[in-house]
């Protein structure tokens, strides 16, 4: 196996090299991301790379889109290719290509370290950058299921780090992974960069959607069927018997694809069904979720998995409670906060008994709103995130 060397090593190896020539000669990044939108993880990597100073930082992800738009006005350089598009057994051909490609953009980028931020085509960037002698990071993005199959296997015991976004997801790797791996698993909280919102920008957009005399539910994620958005959807239907003006914001979109296209117009259809089309509005994908959180009341996030839950921390750094599954790192960060509470998966009678002891009690709503937020500034800090992102990058430069 490679780098079988343990962190307490790497990091005797850190203290040797002068603080000076680190900040001369940054380590160098090349961050591997699939996904053209700027979801919980393609936030989380924006909020690090804003506070990342001492890293020299490249991208690879789709070209023309919104998260490569981002990252060259950030003055990142960036690579475009194609991820995820084809089965291996039908056109393995384009696999082959994409491996030569993604050879090319090592050879051109010449990292220290690859990221690979968000799961996409990864047993080839994996061969690629072991072929080329570069220590792989890889983030854990969603609860971790022990692989099955033998090439997912030695994907994730072939990289030199593993980062973990909850407690939970890291005691789940450490579980399946050899004694001798437990010590690259780390377990850090997606750090966040909190927008301020005006009060001025707050009521613009409170008027721009016809809110101001609404009570607001949002809800912000991608349109996929584990979102549990049906639940969301059965909850007001019982909400509005006890607070007739309330709506229902969903932010966010489907992948593209023809079942996320499918997806989306069984949600549209369900609201007619349910009888609620009118207090829900589907506002798509926008870039401004902070201004979004601060016209609600209370955010929702009924999925059925979660490894962390990053729309939970946006909603406190607003001051907004939520109300979330009782799983995963919904579960760990909500009781560690007490910024909110939690609803039985697929629930919907739970989850609008939740929703409305928020709405009503508006003292118990501002006291997790504040709740949230003090835990937010202490656990998702970037410059603290930033700071332990950049020791570990020059730790693995040093052991290549």
């Amino acid at each position: 196996m490679l780098f079988r060397r343990t962190d307490s090593l790497r990091r005797q190896i850190a203290r040797r090299v002068p603080y000076a020539n680190r900040v001369k000669n940054p380590p160098k990044i090349l961050f591997v991301n699939p996904a053209g939108n700027t979801y919980g993880s393609e936030r989380s990597m924006l909020a690090l790379l804003a506070k990342a100073k001492g890293i020299k930082a490249e991208a690879v992800c789709p070209a023309h889109s919104l998260l490569s738009t981002i990252l060259i006005g950030q003055g990142i350089r960036t690579y475009g290719l194609e991820f995820n598009k084809h089965t291996f057994f039908k056109r393995p051909d384009w696999h082959l290509r994409f491996f030569l490609r993604f050879r090319r953009i090592l050879a051109e980028s010449r990292p220290d370290v690859v990221v690979v931020n968000l799961d996409g085509n990864t047993p080839l960037v994996t061969f690629a950058a072991i072929r080329a002698g570069i220590p792989i990071v890889r983030f854990s993005r969603l609860e971790f299921t022990p692989p099955h199959r033998w090439i997912d296997r030695y994907c994730w015991l072939n990289v030199a780090a593993v980062v973990c976004p909850s407690e939970l997801v890291r005691q789940q790797v450490i579980k399946w992974v050899p004694i001798y791996f437990r010590e690259r698993v780390h377990r850090w909280y997606d750090p966040l960069a909190i927008s301020a919102v005006s009060e001025t920008e707050t009521r613009k957009l409170k008027s721009e959607l016809g809110l101001n005399f609404a009570r607001v539910i949002g809800f912000v994620g991608r349109l996929h069927f584990r979102k549990g958005i049906e639940t969301a959807f059965r909850a007001l239907a019982e909400i509005r018997k006890q607070v007739p003006g309330v709506r229902l914001l969903i932010v966010g979109s489907h992948d593209g694809s023809p079942a996320g296209i499918e997806y989306a117009r069984k949600l549209e259809a369900l609201t007619r069904e349910l009888g609620v089309q009118d207090a829900v509005q589907f506002l798509g994908f926008r870039d401004d979720v902070s201004a979004v959180m601060s016209v609600c009341d209370v955010c929702v996030l009924p999925s059925e998995s979660e490894s962390f839950g990053m729309v939970l921390t946006e909603a406190w750094a607003m001051g907004v409670p939520t109300v979330a599954s009782d799983v995963g790192g919904c579960r760990e960060i909500t009781l560690a906060s007490g910024g909110g509470r939690l609803s039985p998966v697929g629930n919907s009678d739970v989850l609008a008994h939740e929703v409305l002891g928020i709405l009503l009690n508006r003292e118990q709503a501002r006291q997790m709103g504040t709740s949230g937020r003090t835990w937010v500034r202490e656990n998702c800090d970037p410059v603290r995130y930033a700071d332990r992102f950049q020791d570990l990058m020059e730790q693995l430069r040093l052991i290549r």
